[in-house]
C-alpha cells in the first residue's frame, strides 16, 4: 500500500469517527443519575428548572425558561404537558422541546405542528384575549424525560413572575434556579420565604442580578390538614416599585399607592342612566335603615344581572363601566361589583371596590408586602356599626353573607384617597354551627320512624342553601345522600331559608327505616347517634412534613329523642363521655326519661395552627370522638 493510499484510509477512518460522534449525542438526563432519595415517594423528578428574567423598564420585561422533568409513573403524566398563557400584554415565543428515554438518549423532538395555539376561554367567559401555547407530547414509555425551553416578554410589570420550589405532591426536585436582572437604578421588591437572595453587579455596574437556588428537595405525600404547602418551601414573590399599564402609571410601594392606581382604572365607570337612578330611588323610597337599603339595592342587582367573564388586555383588571352592565345585564366579578357600587351610590350609600384572593381555604398576600396577588372582586360597604361585604357574582347569596370563598382573609379596598388592606369576617364556634333535633319512634323487628330538623349557619349554610335552586329530582337525591341511615326510605322533606346577614337554613325530613337496631335474645342493641356520627378519621402518618392547620371553627349540637315501645324499658345506657383538648371539645350523654331515651351530643373544632408533631395527638382526638359516636343503648322487654 502506498503512503498516499494509507493517508487516504486513515483520513476516512477519522472522518467516520467524527461523523459517528456527532450522530450520537451524549446521554442527557439518564434516570440512573437520580439519587435514591429523590426517587423515594416520587412520581416525577424535576431535573432542572432555570428561569432568567431581565426587567428593562417600568413597562417591559423579558425572560427565558428551561424546564426538564423525568416522568417515572403514569400518575405524573400531566407533568409532561406544557401550557403557556399569553395575551396582548404578555407574550411567549421560541418554544422548543425534546424527549429522552430512560438511558438519556434523545428519542423525539417536539415539532412546530405539536404546539397547539388555542383560546383560554372557558364556559363562563364571553370574551377573552387570553390564549395558550399547549403541548401534549403523547409519549408513554416510562420512565422518560422531557425538556422544554421558551422565551417570554411582559408589556407591564403589574404582575411579575414568582418562584416556588414546590412542584406538587410526589414530585422531587433536583435543581431549580430563579434569576432577575434589573438596572441599578430600579428598586426590585421581593418577598422571600425560606431562602436568601444572592446579588452581584454586572455590565460594569449598570445591572444588578438577584438569584435564588434550591436543590435536592425530596418528594412528599399529600397530608390531611395541611397549610398552603408551597409556602413551606423556598419561595420568592416579586412586585414592582413603579409600573405602567396601557399608558397608566402606578406604584406598589404601599397599599395606598395601589389604591391610587386602581382609582385611575375605575374612575368615571360608576355612571348610570338617569332612568336606572330614578328606579333605585323609587325602590328605596321611605326606607331609612341603611342595612335595608343595601339589601334592596343588592337584590336588585342580583335579579337583573348574570355572571360572565370578560378578560381582554387592561380589561383583565378594569371593569366594564356601569352603563354597559346596565344595558347588557351581565358582567364579571369586576363589572358586577362596580355596577352594584354605582347602584349603592345612587341610593346614597358609599361602598368600596375590593380585590381579594378567593378560594375555599383562607389565603392572603403578605400584609407587609403590597402586591397584586388577587383573583376576585367584592364590595366593602362601611355601615354605622359594622361593615357589610357583598359577593356580587352569586345570584342567590343573601345580602351581607360571606362564605368560605372569601371569609377570614385580607382584602385590598379602594377608597377615594387610596387603598387599605383589611380583614374580612371570620366565624366563631357559635356562628359556624350545625344542630340537629330528631324524634325517633322504635318499632318492631328493627324498624324505626324518624322526623328530624337540621339547621345550618356560617359556612355550613353555603353547603345546603343551593338545594332551593335544584330541580326536584336532584334535590331529593342530594337529601337522600346526606342521610347515613341504612335501609331507609325518605318519606317527606321541607326546606326553609332564613336570609339575612347571618342566614340560617333549615332542612326537615321524615324517614322510615328497617333493620336499624339489633335483636339479641330479649334485648335490643340501639346505636344512639344515627344521624351525625364521625365516621372518617385521617390516617396515621409517619414522619409528617407539614404543620396541622384547622382552617375554621366548627361545632355541632344534636338532641335525639327515642320513643320506646310500651313493652320495652332501658337495660343499660353508655356512660357520659367528655373529651377536652386544645383542638376542640366533645360530650355525649344518654338519659332515660319515662319511656324515652334522650341522647345529647356536642362536638367542637377549634381553628388553629399546630406543629407537625401534634398531628398524631390531633388524630387520636378525632379517633376518640369516632369511638364515642358508636355509643349504644341496650333495651329489654318489661317484666310482667
Amino acid at each position: 500500500m502506498s503512503a498516499i493510499h494509507k493517508l487516504l484510509v486513515i483520513s476516512c477512518i477519522l472522518f467516520s469517527i467524527r461523523v459517528s460522534s456527532y450522530a450520537k449525542d451524549a446521554p442527557k438526563y439518564p434516570v440512573s443519575a437520580i439519587s435514591d432519595e429523590l426517587l423515594k415517594n416520587a412520581n416525577a423528578v424535576v431535573r432542572q428548572h432555570n428561569t432568567t428574567i431581565e426587567i428593562l423598564s417600568s413597562s417591559k420585561l423579558k425572560g427565558t425558561c428551561t424546564y426538564a422533568v423525568t416522568i417515572l409513573k403514569e400518575g405524573a403524566i400531566g407533568e409532561s404537558l406544557l401550557s403557556l398563557p399569553y395575551n396582548k400584554i404578555n407574550g411567549v415565543s421560541g418554544i422548543d422541546g425534546t424527549i429522552y428515554d430512560a438511558s438519556g438518549a434523545k428519542v423525539k423532538k417536539i415539532k412546530i405542528d405539536d404546539i397547539k395555539d388555542m383560546s383560554a376561554i372557558d364556559n363562563s367567559t364571553l370574551y377573552s384575549d387570553e390564549r395558550l401555547k399547549y403541548i401534549d407530547p403523547q409519549y408513554y414509555a416510562y420512565p422518560f424525560t422531557i425538556e422544554y425551553s421558551y422565551s417570554f416578554d411582559y408589556g407591564s410589570l403589574f404582575y411579575l413572575p414568582s418562584w416556588n420550589a414546590f412542584y406538587g405532591y410526589n414530585i422531587s426536585v433536583a435543581e431549580t434556579n430563579f434569576s432577575v436582572a434589573v438596572p441599578n437604578s430600579y428598586v426590585l421588591r421581593y418577598y422571600e420565604i425560606n431562602t436568601k437572595a444572592k446579588t452581584e453587579q454586572q455590565d460594569g455596574g449598570k445591572t444588578i442580578r438577584y438569584s435564588w437556588k434550591a436543590e435536592n428537595i425530596k418528594a412528599i405525600n399529600s397530608e390531611p390538614f395541611s397549610p398552603f404547602i408551597s409556602e413551606l418551601y423556598p419561595t420568592v414573590k416579586l412586585a414592582p416599585s413603579e409600573f405602567e399599564m396601557d399608558g397608566i402609571k402606578g406604584s406598589l410601594l404601599s397599599w395606598n399607592d395601589l389604591g391610587i392606581f386602581m382609582n385611575k382604572l375605575i374612575a368615571g365607570r360608576d355612571r348610570l342612566p338617569e332612568s336606572t337612578i330614578n328606579e333605585i330611588k323609587s325602590l328605596i323610597k321611605g326606607l331609612s335603615d341603611e342595612k335595608e337599603i343595601i339589601r334592596k339595592v343588592y337584590e336588585y342587582g342580583q335579579k337583573k344581572n348574570r355572571y360572565i367573564s370578560v378578560q381582554e388586555g387592561i380589561g383583565g383588571w378594569q371593569p366594564f363601566d356601569a352603563e354597559t352592565v346596565d344595558r347588557l345585564s351581565y358582567g364579571d366579578c369586576k363589572a358586577l361589583s362596580n355596577y352594584t357600587l354605582a347602584l349603592l351610590k345612587a341610593a346614597g350609600i358609599d361602598a368600596h371596590y375590593a380585590r381579594i384572593y378567593a378560594g375555599d381555604t383562607p389565603y392572603s398576600a403578605p400584609a407587609d408586602f403590597p402586591m397584586n396577588q388577587f383573583n376576585h372582586v367584592v364590595l366593602c360597604v362601611p355601615c354605622t356599626n359594622d361593615t357589610v361585604w357583598l359577593e356580587c357574582t352569586n345570584p342567590h347569596a343573601p345580602c351581607g353573607y360571606i362564605g368560605s370563598f372569601t371569609d377570614d382573609r385580607y382584602a385590598f379596598i379602594v377608597t377615594e384617597n387610596g387603598g387599605k388592606y383589611i380583614k374580612t369576617p371570620s366565624y366563631s364556634v357559635e356562628q359556624n354551627r350545625e344542630w340537629t333535633t330528631a324524634a325517633i319512634q322504635i318499632k318492631e323487628q328493627g324498624a324505626l320512624h324518624l322526623t328530624a330538623s337540621t339547621s345550618s349557619q356560617g359556612t355550613n349554610y353555603e353547603d345546603v342553601y343551593s338545594l332551593l335552586y335544584q330541580d326536584e329530582k336532584d334535590r331529593r337525591k342530594r337529601i337522600i345522600n346526606s342521610i347515613h341511615i341504612p335501609n331507609f326510605n325518605l318519606v317527606d322533606y321541607s326546606l326553609s331559608d332564613n336570609r339575612n346577614a347571618e342566614p340560617l337554613f333549615i332542612k326537615k325530613f321524615e324517614v322510615e327505616a328497617t333493620n336499624y337496631w339489633t335483636q339479641m335474645g330479649d334485648k335490643i342493641i340501639l346505636k344512639l347517634n344515627l344521624l351525625n356520627a364521625l365516621e372518617s378519621v385521617p390516617p396515621t402518618i409517619r414522619n409528617r412534613q407539614s404543620p396541622v392547620v384547622i382552617s375554621r371553627n366548627y361545632s355541632e349540637c344534636d338532641t335525639l329523642i327515642y320513643q320506646m315501645p310500651e313493652n320495652m324499658q332501658v337495660a343499660a345506657l353508655p356512660e357520659k363521655t367528655v373529651i377536652n383538648s386544645e383542638y376542640g371539645n366533645y360530650s355525649g350523654e344518654a338519659k332515660a326519661e319515662g319511656n324515652k331515651v334522650i341522647y345529647y351530643r356536642y362536638f367542637q373544632i377549634n381553628k388553629g395552627s399546630y406543629p407537625k408533631e401534634n398531628y398524631e395527638s390531633f388524630r387520636e382526638f378525632l379517633e376518640k370522638i369516632a369511638t364515642a359516636d358508636m355509643a349504644k343503648a341496650m333495651l329489654k322487654k318489661k317484666e310482667i
